[in-house]
């Protein structure tokens, strides 16, 4: 972004914020950037935006300028290319990505991609090697996890497993970002901006992988290793692998992606919506009078350890789902009974049903 003064009107600023707004269906946020503008009417300032930003609309307001002068702006916007391909990903579907020379010494990977999910676990990136390199990107319960090995010594003695994890209820609905940088045992893992920087285990510093990557989940060779881990659920977008555009290689149907039922770039919109409830707020629905069942089921998230999930007339008393001290409580006046589950007051979306 280059502003520069109006050398006529002899208007400038001292100060321009940026204000950015984001897709609805990415991010629904705006946020503010300040910059420092010139100082007189023949000189350009030139300022850098500290991230990459996809919006739908970018708004500059003067927060003062010269008393000189009256008020004015000159500027000029440099963005780049963006692939904005949109991958879904049904559990099932991976994307494989086969290296030429079938493997991969690599001293330095820069991968990136933004993922949108409902789902808590699943596997969005996977490569390894015969030597027993790896690497492994993957979501578990809500948060961000990354494993790599670069090599551990036959004899165990150098042990070259690193795990990291990042961020915390990933599964909102809402895109997010991961970046992995990689020079020798140095990376710098970025998570929506926050940026982890570790050294990896051991002493190796290639990662040396046979054959393939994966998004999306494992392969079929690969989950006899990996027992219990699940495929990712939701939808990709911008995956890139050291300078290869992988969206792009798979729209031009570059790389395998035989194991898509029904390979779509759009992401499906939920058919549920969630609802904030604060400490007064409610929701009523009808009964039905003349019904001698009840069904309910639903979903939650909190950090509170107590409170009143649903509550119902029946007909000769009452029943009530709630949270006390973190446990889900059924109580019912008729018998006078109070069933106990597991800990739930954790933040981690949580579903019931009830018959």
């Amino acid at each position: 972004m280059v502003p520069a003064a109006r050398a006529l009107l002899k208007d400038f600023y001292g100060e321009l914020p940026l204000e950015r707004g984001g897709d609805s269906e990415r991010d629904g946020e705006t946020t503010e950037q300040t910059f420092k503008g010139n100082y007189n009417s023949e000189d350009v300032v030139r300022e850098d935006l500290q991230h990459a930003i996809v919006a739908r609309y970018i708004r500059f307001i003067p927060l003062y300028w010269s008393q000189k002068g009256r008020i004015g702006v000159r500027f000029e916007l440099y963005g780049c290319s963006y692939w904005g391909d949109v991958i879904s990903f049904d559990g099932h579907s991976i994307i494989s990505y086969r290296f030429r020379n079938k493997k991969m010494k690599s001293l330095r990977d820069v991968i990136s991609l933004k993922f949108k999910t409902t789902t808590r676990d699943g596997v969005l990136l996977y490569g390894e090697g015969q030597q027993g390199d790896y690497i492994l990107l993957e979501l578990r319960r809500a948060t961000m996890e990354l494993s790599i090995n670069l090599g551990s010594s036959q004899d165990n003695m150098i042990q070259g497993h690193t795990s990291v994890t990042s961020g915390s209820l990933l599964d909102d609905g809402h895109w997010h970002s991961v970046v992995i940088e990689r020079y020798r045992r140095n990376i710098n893992f970025t998570l929506d901006h926050h940026t982890h920087q570790f050294r990896t285990n051991g002493d190796f510093e290639h990662l040396d992988l046979d054959y393939e990557l994966t998004f999306g989940g494992l392969s079929e060779s690969a989950k006899m290793g990996f027992g219990g881990k699940e495929n990712f659920v939701g939808c990709m977008e911008g995956i890139t692998y050291n300078g290869d555009n992988i969206t792009s290689l798979v729209r031009r149907k570059k790389v395998d992606t035989s194991s898509f039922r029904n390979l779509t770039f759009a992401c499906a919109e939920s058919s549920s919506f969630p609802v904030y409830f604060n400490s007064t707020s409610f929701l009523w629905l009808p009964g039905q009078r003349d019904s001698d069942t009840l069904s309910v089921s639903l979903s939650f998230r909190t950090w509170n350890p107590n409170g009143v999930l649903m509550f119902t007339q029946l007909a000769e008393g009452w029943l009530e789902l709630g949270l006390i001290e973190g446990k889900v409580t059924v109580y019912i006046n008729v018998t006078q009974k109070r069933s106990t589950r597991i800990d739930i007051s954790s933040g981690e979306l949580s579903s019931l049903y009830i018959e």
